[in-house]
């Protein structure tokens, strides 16, 4: 449970509360999941007086402050429009004026949208000290392990490329149980990400075009079986959503020629 509540006015006070010797202190944003947190004893940071809350539009990248509430991405002009879509089917509109960007991306499991989107399009985030960025991708089989860094400050991704979605459920209010998320550069390079199973989405594809994204697919989720539906059954629906997918990026290609 929670047994001390801080609440800095700077990252810099919020990373010397983090770092202090023999304490146990988690950062605090919308507090949806850590409020679930009852194991053990520990205290919080509240983030919210630190500035992470912003999001702005440099050149070809979107930067989007940890804090940044789930609802101000749907209201931004420069987020995308698959994206949008991701975050009104991962979260009601209650979770969504709540939560954060950073702290969705830290706790979300396999099954969310939008974090598979982000996977999708190769996002890096920045954690303090020391201004480390890393790959999403990278991170996030890593997640659980101990690590320097303390605080995630932001989350970056490009606005070029074209993105699409496609996912299944048992029923609307369900969690996906496949997640099929494509972007695609100007140049060609594609990149596939699958969700809707295990603890973090995956990457199935990074490559110079879309050649072989079905067998990618396929592949990739060879042994995804669990309760929620067979890995028979995530092979061949993630091979038919890619290619509904892609089908989606050229009908818009062809509309912009």
């Amino acid at each position: 449970m929670i047994t001390e509540y801080f609440r800095p006015a700077s990252i810099e006070e919020a990373l010397a509360l983090l770092s202090e010797d023999n304490q146990k202190r988690k950062p605090l944003g919308g507090g949806t999941s850590i409020s679930r947190q009852q194991i053990d004893d520990f205290s919080v940071v509240d983030l919210q007086e630190c500035g992470l809350e912003k999001i702005h539009r440099v050149n070809k990248l979107i930067q989007v402050g940890a804090m940044a509430q789930l609802a101000s991405l749907l209201e931004h002009p420069d987020v995308h429009p698959e994206i949008k879509r991701a975050i009104r089917i991962d979260s009601n509109e209650n979770v969504r004026n709540i939560a954060t960007l950073g702290g969705w991306i830290i706790s979300s499991s396999g099954r969310s949208i939008l974090s598979t989107l982000l996977l999708a399009l190769d996002s890096t985030l920045t954690w303090e000290p020391n201004t480390n960025r890393t790959r999403l991708g990278d991170w996030l089989p890593l997640r659980k392990q101990d690590s320097t860094d303390l605080l995630l400050t932001e989350i970056e991704w490009g606005v070029d490329p074209y993105l699409a979605f496609e996912s299944v459920a048992r029923s609307p209010m369900d969690q996906p149980t496949l997640i099929v998320a494509v972007a695609q550069w100007h140049s060609g390079r594609t990149r596939i990400g699958l969700g809707g199973y295990g603890s973090e989405s995956i990457i199935a594809m990074d490559g110079s075009d879309q050649t072989g994204a079905e067998l990618a697919c396929r592949d990739a989720y060879f042994d995804a079986g669990d309760q929620w539906a067979s890995a028979e059954f995530r092979r061949e629906v993630a091979a038919r959503l890619v290619l509904r997918c892609i089908e989606r990026l050229d009908a818009i290609k062809e509309r912009e020629a």
